[in-house]
């Protein structure tokens, strides 16, 4: 296919242009898909603030939360047909990609990989099939199935990951606390079943040096599993200080450097455990189809999680003014008009 596609470039941090660029041209190995959904992903959000350790500076970006449909199959491709609904793709902040991306968030991507066809699904719902992903990566490394009788959780942050795993959790039968800033998704996982806290109400002038972990603790009590979200050394301090001893911190939120106490971590036996995104390495498999699959099921609240839906130009806005609090998933559509 000939002809310009537009783009977002994120050049530096803070930086993102809309651009004009050619559309790629696919050889006999590729797929051109257009891309007609893709989410903001914290991790873009860390990217184009300069807090993430990944680097995108190609046209599209690291956009990997796409919805694509093939327009194009290199002659050498068997199993996909133009018109085919495609998960996978990456580089997806533009109207067009070949780039598939198997892994994603820093993870070295396996060569000659392919885009996974699931026309069962429409292009908004596979566009949430890497944070599906993680979130059931996130699930499977506290390895629950190890623990007899009651079993609890406690998620640190309520982003779209953290909001999807609570959900998981609770569908799972596991008893849920989740702290989180913002109300908005407070609200969510408390609809859902979940416990919910507040950190900012706990300070000073009201509660001393009582604290958010105390109320927890108090209320819920110590988890089996610790999920935290944020990419935060704080949460991970809160988040070592509640799981019960000789049990798991699922550390999943982004942060180039973090402080670990030694001997809180010592005295009580405290495993840190760091998924990585769409696979589990201590099991050798990825989750783009167990991901896929659990959309399907229809089990997934996630159209609660859309706040907006936004075109391209829309989209260089939405990242330099990106509002944590008022939103939870933006959907980029790259062919959409104001």
């Amino acid at each position: 296919m000939e002809g310009k596609m537009n783009a977002l470039l994120f050049p530096e941090p803070w930086k993102v242009e809309l651009i004009e660029v050619d559309i790629p041209k696919c050889g006999p190995y590729d797929v051109l898909a257009e891309i007609h959904s893709v989410g903001i992903c914290g991790s873009d959000v860390g990217i184009f603030e300069g807090e993430h350790w990944i680097v995108a500076r190609e046209p599209g970006g690291h956009g990997h939360e796409t919805g694509a449909r093939a327009v194009e199959v290199g002659k050498n491709i068997e199993g996909i047909n133009e018109g085919d609904h495609l998960a996978r793709m990456g580089h997806g902040y533009a109207q067009y990609s070949t780039h598939v991306n198997v892994i994603g968030h820093g993870k070295d991507e396996k060569m000659g990989a392919l885009p996974i066809v699931r026309n069962d699904l429409s292009l908004e719902e596979i566009s949430f099939a890497d944070a599906v992903g993680c979130a059931i990566n996130c699930f499977e490394r506290a390895e629950f199935d190890r623990i007899e009788g009651e079993k609890k959780a406690i998620v640190l942050g309520l982003g779209p990951i953290g909001l999807i795993l609570t959900q998981i959790l609770l569908m799972n039968g596991i008893e849920v606390a989740a702290s989180e800033l913002y109300p908005l998704k407070r609200k969510l996982a408390r609809k859902w079943g979940a416990k919910v806290y507040d950190p900012k109400k706990y300070t000073r002038p009201t509660h001393g040096n009582f604290t958010v972990v105390d109320q927890i603790k108090k209320e819920f009590g110590e988890a089996h599993a610790v999920f935290e979200m944020v990419g935060s050394n704080d949460t991970l301090l809160q988040a070592i200080d509640l799981v019960q001893p000789g049990f798991r911190v699922m550390v999943f939120g982004a942060q180039k450097m973090q402080y670990i106490p030694y001997v809180n971590c010592r005295k009580k036996g405290v495993e840190l455990v760091y998924p990585e995104a769409m696979v589990n390495s201590k099991a050798d498999k990825d989750y783009w189809n167990d991901a896929l699959n659990l959309i399907a099921s229809k089990k997934l609240d996630l159209k609660s999680l859309i706040t907006k839906r936004i075109t391209l130009e829309e989209a260089v806005d939405a990242f330099k003014y990106y509002d944590r609090e008022k939103w939870i998933k933006i959907i980029i559509e790259p062919f959409r008009t104001r």
